[in-house]
């Protein structure tokens, strides 16, 4: 009988504990796609550092389409798959030092796959799209609202991506 691997889980990437710590785990609950775990928490980690997100824990899981399109109709009331969820623990909840989870930055890893083929970009290059387009959600910017809410992000987007880029390129 072939025994069944456990998704692999990153080993958590953090400081030491203080003002400067940050806690990123990156959790890959899904097989169809082949995915760099360690340099995906390595982006994420860069942009808890970058939006001054220390002091606090972040979430970033992969799943199967069946699986986030479950949560997608749930959370959301939408039917199908989607490339990535953000789900916010800080709402409505003061910072402090018991208050540490900024929130989980779900992906659609095989929706991604497909949005990164049709783009021709590396699969690399749309998990950090959607890791940064999470977390920014997670901390307040949106893109369903005004259209100046919508530039606000993409612009915050396109700039923490070509500082990630330059430094860590996909």
């Amino acid at each position: 009988m072939k025994e069944r691997r456990k998704p692999k889980a990153s080993p958590p990437t953090g400081d030491r504990p203080g003002a400067d710590f940050f806690r990123v785990e990156v959790l890959n609950r899904q097989r169809k796609v082949a995915v760099d775990v360690a340099r995906l928490r390595e982006v994420a980690a860069f942009v808890v550092r970058q939006l001054g997100l220390l002091g606090r824990e972040l979430n970033v899981v992969l799943l199967s389409d069946r699986a986030i399109r479950r949560l997608n109709a749930r959370y959301l009331g939408r039917p199908g798959p989607t490339d990535v969820l953000a789900f916010s623990q800080r709402e409505g909840v003061a910072p402090g030092p018991e208050n540490r989870m900024l929130g989980d930055v779900v992906i659609g890893a095989e929706t991604a796959a497909r949005q990164a083929s049709e783009r021709r970009a590396p699969l690399n290059a749309e998990l950090d799209l959607l890791v940064v387009h999470g977390v920014l959600h997670l901390v307040g910017y949106d893109h369903v609202g005004s259209r100046s809410e919508r530039v606000r992000m993409r612009r915050a987007e396109a700039r923490m991506l070509r500082v990630l880029h330059r430094r860590m390129p996909p």
